[in-house]
């Protein structure tokens, strides 16, 4: 056991937060299921309630940021580093704000019509997410981490998968469409989701460094 477990093991644990960082990590699955399944009713048009049930969880999600960081700046010791807590906990927020923006982008541009890379990409956004909920559940019990190493690979799998995705998707509208305005808003949309899977997998190698550390 290292020096550092064993303060934390002989010290009052606030375990609080790992109830905080698994409320954020449930409450990104919740908006990438949201999303995904959002953009995959045919014939959208309006995507102003969509738009609101996202803004109501990215509101939740700075709400539970905030507490973190207040609770924090009240602790003395934690379960584990608080700069890996921070970390994480700005991490599951920035997956949310990226969702978030592309639901605003959505309403702005007018867009009427999904592209197939883009729901592909989304899919695979909410497997990145139900793995990252699995890792932050884990923190509370790093006493497997050979499994927990097995996910975080997962989560690159993943974020590999849409990385060839997201190339294939760029060279398909340079390719086909015509219409400038148009190419610059379907470009945005896909910077912005790929990058939402980018921190997916930041935030599930948080998670192995912290794991590491605590052996």
């Amino acid at each position: 056991m290292s020096l550092n477990s064993l303060i934390r093991w002989l010290k009052p644990r606030e375990l609080v937060f790992f109830d905080l960082l698994e409320a954020a990590a449930d409450n990104v699955l919740e908006s990438a299921k949201l999303f995904d399944r959002e953009i995959r009713i045919e014939g959208t048009t309006d995507w102003t309630d969509f738009r609101r049930k996202m803004k109501g969880l990215e509101h939740k999600g700075d709400e539970i940021t905030h507490e973190i960081i207040e609770r924090l700046d009240k602790t003395f010791v934690t379960p584990i580093e608080r700069e890996d807590i921070l970390t994480l906990a700005h991490a599951l927020d920035d997956v949310l704000d990226d969702l978030d923006a592309i639901a605003d982008r959505l309403v702005l541009y007018n867009v009427h019509t999904m592209r197939a890379p883009f729901k592909e990409i989304a899919s695979l956004n909410v497997s990145g997410c139900e793995e990252l909920l699995w890792l932050v559940h884990s923190l509370r019990d790093m006493s497997n981490p050979e499994e927990i190493r097995k996910h975080i690979r997962k989560v690159n799998a993943l974020e590999n998968q849409v990385d060839a995705l997201y190339h294939s998707a760029l060279s398909g509208i340079f390719s086909n469409i015509t219409d400038a305005i148009e190419l610059i808003k379907w470009k945005e949309l896909l910077d912005t989701l790929e990058a939402a899977v980018d921190r997916i997998d930041h935030a599930a190698k948080v998670v192995g460094s912290t794991v590491m550390k605590n052996a």
